[in-house]
């Protein structure tokens, strides 16, 4: 039997076990690939090609693009397919994709349903969220009773809202009534024109509309009101990583270049993000690029970069509003060996 034939025996064992998550057409396949080495910042990438799992195009993820480019400037042949309707869980169970750039929860909630997945890198790594409300509203407390904008039920946004309404005495259930939106942008949309009082959004989405003079309060960033949660994760099955551990420690090495580009010239990413990201502007991306330099979205430490501790704690979250049913280890979901080795390499050091 060949390798590629025991790779495709695996894939598809591992897929006659999750038939509890949405089927999906499988439609990707892995090309065999060599042996990469780290040097002065760079990896030989040279035979590799995979397909990663986005979201679309947009400020908070534009690292990831800045990513591809990189892979493929040291050899890589990466396939970007942006997922706008699935998860990069599900996607990566339909074998849609090798591997997702996407929220940590699915990484917790992948492997509370038996889904052994593992977060090797970050493209960002502190929360991206705000709160914002109508005027008047300026802290958590000031909700009750109020409107709050949500994605809809069981979406990630709307248990982070309702642990902070929660932490401020406030029933979500019985004291705020809870208004299914839609996403990030919809919901900015809603609160502009009165139809609800709160929401949480995208940072960039609150920036835009301070840029654009809308009346609106900032309540907090949720990376301040509820401190160190994992927020999104380069992620992918455990065996295909141990699989393929030169392809992983490529990812860890441009986002750690990634990230030390990005931290050394807020020029240089406006001027890029401006071109990659459609509607975006200078003023906008440059506001962007001032708020995630304050709350350490962006570290070249790889301790920081994936922190355990942040999946811990969204885990702990996660099974106290019930999105899973039973305790998930962030030890053994998280593996920033990757990274580490990376770091002493040189990369984005």
């Amino acid at each position: 039997m060949t390798d590629r034939h025991r790779s495709i025996g695996r894939a598809q064992r591992r897929r006659s076990r999750l038939t509890h998550l949405p089927a999906l057409v499988t439609t990707l396949a892995l090309a065999p690939w060599g042996a990469a080495q780290a040097q002065d910042g760079s990896v030989d990438m040279s035979g590799v090609s995979f397909t990663l799992g986005t979201a679309q195009a947009q400020v908070l993820n534009v690292g990831v693009i800045r990513m591809i480019e990189m892979m493929e400037d040291w050899g890589a042949e990466v396939e970007r397919v942006e997922l706008p309707t699935i998860t990069g869980l599900e996607a990566i169970v339909a074998e849609r994709i090798d591997v997702a750039s996407r929220s940590s929860d699915e990484v917790i909630l992948g492997n509370s349903r038996d889904v052994p997945i593992r977060a090797c890198a970050a493209p960002i790594s502190t929360m991206h969220y705000s709160v914002i409300a109508a005027a008047g509203n300026d802290e958590i407390a000031d909700l009750r009773g109020k409107n709050i904008g949500t994605s809809g039920p069981g979406g990630f946004n709307s248990m982070l809202f309702r642990y902070m309404l929660d932490q401020e005495g406030i029933d979500p259930d019985t004291e705020v009534q809870m208004v299914p939106i839609g996403g990030s942008s919809e919901r900015a949309a809603a609160l502009l024109a009165g139809q609800v009082d709160a929401v949480i959004v995208y940072i960039d989405n609150w920036i835009a509309l301070r840029e654009r003079g809308a009346d609106i309060e900032l309540v907090g960033h949720v990376a301040e009101l509820v401190p160190g949660l994992s927020p999104r994760a380069i992620f992918a099955p455990a065996d295909y990583l141990e699989e393929n551990q030169e392809l992983a420690l490529g990812i860890a090495c441009a986002n750690l270049e990634t990230n030390q580009w990005i931290s050394s010239s807020k020029e240089e990413f406006v001027e890029y993000t401006v071109s990659h990201v459609p509607a975006s502007t200078e003023e906008e991306v440059a506001a962007f690029y001032d708020v995630a330099k304050e709350i350490g979205m962006f570290p070249t430490d790889p301790n920081k970069a994936l922190d355990p501790a942040g999946y811990a704690a969204l885990a702990e979250l996660m099974l106290e509003s019930g999105d899973i049913d039973k305790p998930v280890d962030a030890d053994e979901v998280v593996d920033r060996s990757y990274l580490r080795e990376a770091a002493d390499m040189g990369c984005g050091q």
